[in-house]
């Protein structure tokens, strides 16, 4: 769930300068992260100028199955992590807190939210969306629990020799013509998500004291998260 390069994101989590943490301190901190991404994910599928690539996927799954949004992710996200068990990634409880997490928060954010009838509106509740996304998805990152699904398939290749940034650019690839194709949500926001999110990640990381001051510590053009 990252628009960092993959190689980047490693550093990150192995620079984390954060004192001694519990588990329930960590897991407590996904939460957090996890509330924020789904807020921020509802505030962008209201705003309808797209979203970020897993939402396409999603959107377009729960549109076809009469699921709800938060629902559909967490069910693609429980049949990824399925399918790389047995390739012996196996998700532990930070997944399953950021799963229930997002997915609670999506679908009472989307029952409370209504869509701006003047471009404006969904202009400001874009605007909102996307770093409080962010926000939530440098929490994750941080508390350095879990990855989540697209970032675990990318493991399983990756354990197979494949190369880590064209692993990621394929399953992000993949799963945003696929949701393309499906239907999804998707929209000139979701360039523009692609753009930002990575400048907007790596600075609520460096806020945290989990990054990097280096130039290239952040692809602008990588595809986007969650």
């Amino acid at each position: 769930m990252s628009v960092l390069r993959p190689a980047a994101l490693l550093r990150a989590r192995r620079l984390l300068v954060v004192g001694p943490r519990s588990m329930p301190r960590r897991l407590a901190r996904v939460a957090l992260g996890g509330a924020l991404i789904g807020t921020g994910a509802a505030l962008m599928i209201t705003a309808d100028l797209g979203v970020t690539p897993w939402d396409v996927l999603v959107t377009a799954a729960s549109g076809h199955t009469g699921m709800s949004v938060g629902v559909a992710g967490a069910v693609l996200s429980l049949v990824l992590y399925a399918l790389c068990a047995p390739f012996g990634r196996l998700p532990g409880w930070g997944n399953l807190v950021l799963l229930v997490v997002i997915s609670a928060v999506v679908d009472t954010g989307l029952h409370l939210l209504s869509e701006p009838s003047l471009l404006a509106g969904q202009l400001a509740m874009f605007a909102v969306g996307v770093p409080v996304l962010c926000l939530g998805v440098g929490l994750v990152v941080a508390a350095d629990v879990g990855v989540g699904p697209l970032e675990m398939v990318m493991l399983v290749a990756t354990d197979r020799g494949a190369r880590l940034t064209r692993a990621r650019v394929v399953i992000e690839g993949t799963t945003l013509v696929v949701g393309w194709l499906l239907g999804g949500a998707i929209g000139v926001g979701t360039a523009v998500f692609a753009v930002v999110a990575g400048h907007l990640i790596a600075l609520a990381l460096r806020l945290q004291g989990a990054m990097p001051e280096a130039p290239d510590a952040v692809d602008p053009t990588a595809p986007s998260p969650v």
